[in-house]
């Protein structure tokens, strides 16, 4: 009997997951890594953690793939165990972060900000969850929809 079509159980999950690490870090090259160049933290600090939902990070849609930490020195991102390949944990300082604009799109408020890398470039986050909207209101300013 031939065995060797047992090893395509092993090298076909070794081809799906290179695939996988290579399509996750294209992703990254996109919107994270331009913002992990001046934010990267090896790892988040302590304070509520909560999952971003339906976020998107310029182009890039991370639908329940991150989580943000509201603590006093920023706003922290990291991306769920299946997504960290190139995306590093991010800690945004306050004063890189522009005012939440709220948008109500039907029965969901989405709301955006911008992350400054520049003078003159920035990064939009958009997110709909509202219980980091009630966390970070101490340090940025939350204008209500419209």
């Amino acid at each position: 009997m031939n065995y060797y079509y047992l090893l395509l159980i092993p090298v076909g999950i070794g081809f799906f997951v290179g695939f996988w690490c290579l399509v996750v870090k294209l992703i990254s090259l996109v919107a994270w890594q331009p913002l992990a160049r001046h934010f990267a933290v090896a790892e988040l600090p302590a304070g509520p953690r909560f999952g971003l939902g339906q976020a998107r990070l310029g182009v890039v849609s991370y639908r329940g793939a991150v989580d943000a930490a509201v603590t006093p020195e920023g706003l922290g991102l990291a991306a769920v165990s299946l997504f960290r390949v190139g995306h590093e944990p991010l800690l945004i300082p306050w004063s890189a972060l522009g005012p939440l604009q709220a948008e109500k799109v039907f029965w969901t408020t989405f709301y955006t900000t911008r992350i400054q890398t520049s003078p003159t470039a920035y990064t939009e986050l958009t997110f709909n969850n509202s219980d980091i909207v009630a966390a970070v209101r101490p340090w940025i300013q939350v204008e209500e929809p419209r």
